[in-house]
C-alpha cells in the first residue's frame, strides 16, 4: 500500500483536505496543491496552465489524481464566465491530457448544478441539463474527462459541509452567522442530500480502491430542504433554529439559477 501515489489538486480546500487525511490514514505517497490558499507541503499549481501541469505531473508521476480544484462560487462564476470556463474546463482538459499521458487515474468531483432540478432525484444515467454559468462549466468538464480518457471517476455530490473556518461551504456559514447573532435566510425549495466531507473522501477512496470507473453519485441519505438543513445544524452548534429563516429562492435575488 506504501508504493502507491496519489495526489490531490485542490488539497487545500475542504474536499481536498479530506482526502489528504484518508490517503494518508490508509499509508498512501500524497501529494497535494494549492492554487490561492497555502499549506504544509503543499505545492503551487494553477490547472489552467498547461506548462504548470504537465512540469508538476512529470515531478509527482501519480497514479492516481483527485481533482478538487474549481471555480465553484455559483454568484462570481455568473458574473465571471471567462474565468469560470477557464479553471473548470480549460484547467480540466489540461489535467486530463497530463493524466492519459502519465496513464493516471483521474477522480474528478462534480456537482447537482449540472441539472435544472425539475426532475430529481437524479441518477447517474441522468442528463446534464444547466441553468447556470457554473452548472454548464461543470457538465462541459465531464465532457471533457468522458472523452479524453478511458481511466476515469466522476464523483457527483451535493451540499458538501464541513468544519473548516477558511472554508464558506454552508455549515460554516450558518455558524459564523447565528455565533454572531444575525438571522440568516435560507431557500426552502432548494431540496438536496447535505453530504459531510469526511464521509465523501472516505467513499471516494473505497471507490478508486475498488477500480470503480464512470459516474457515480455520492451523497448523504437524507433528502431535505436547505432551510431544514440549516435548522439542524443550527441545534447542532447549540444555537437558535429560529435563527434560520425558510424562504421561496426568488426572494434571495440570486443572479444565478439554482436547480430547484
Amino acid at each position: 500500500m506504501g508504493s502507491q501515489r496519489a495526489a490531490v489538486i485542490g488539497a487545500s480546500g475542504l474536499v481536498g483536505q479530506a482526502l489528504m487525511r484518508v490517503l494518508e490514514n490508509n499509508r498512501y505517497e500524497v501529494a497535494g496543491t494549492y492554487a490561492t490558499h497555502s499549506g504544509d507541503g503543499l505545492l503551487p499549481l494553477d490547472i489552467s496552465e498547461p506548462s504548470q501541469v504537465r512540469d508538476w505531473f512529470r515531478l509527482i508521476q501519480p497514479e492516481t489524481v483527485f481533482l478538487t480544484a474549481a471555480l465553484t462560487n455559483v454568484e462570481y462564476c455568473e458574473d465571471h464566465p471567462e474565468e469560470a470556463y477557464r479553471v473548470n474546463v480549460k484547467g480540466v482538459r489540461n489535467v486530463a491530457e497530463e493524466a492519459a499521458r502519465c496513464r493516471s487515474k483521474l477522480v474528478l468531483y462534480s456537482t447537482d448544478y449540472i441539472f435544472d432540478g425539475e426532475n430529481g432525484p437524479y441518477d447517474e444515467a441522468a442528463q446534464p441539463s444547466p441553468v447556470s454559468i457554473y452548472g454548464r462549466s461543470k457538465a462541459e468538464s465531464e465532457k471533457v474527462i468522458r472523452e479524453m480518457l478511458e481511466d476515469y471517476l466522476i464523483v457527483r455530490t451535493t451540499v458538501v459541509y464541513g468544519w473548516d473556518r477558511r472554508s464558506r461551504n454552508f455549515a460554516m456559514q450558518v455558524y459564523q452567522k447565528l455565533q454572531g447573532g444575525v438571522p440568516i435566510q435560507v431557500a426552502e425549495d432548494q431540496i438536496g442530500n447535505p453530504t459531510l466531507v469526511d464521509y465523501l473522501a472516505e467513499a471516494s477512496f473505497r471507490l478508486v480502491q475498488q477500480k470503480t470507473n464512470g459516474i457515480v453519485n455520492v451523497v448523504g441519505k437524507d433528502l431535505l430542504p436547505r432551510s431544514e438543513f440549516g435548522k439542524a445544524l443550527a441545534k447542532f452548534f447549540g444555537l437558535d433554529p429560529e435563527m434560520i429563516q425558510a424562504v421561496p429562492t426568488a426572494s434571495l435575488k440570486q443572479r444565478a439559477r439554482r436547480p430547484l
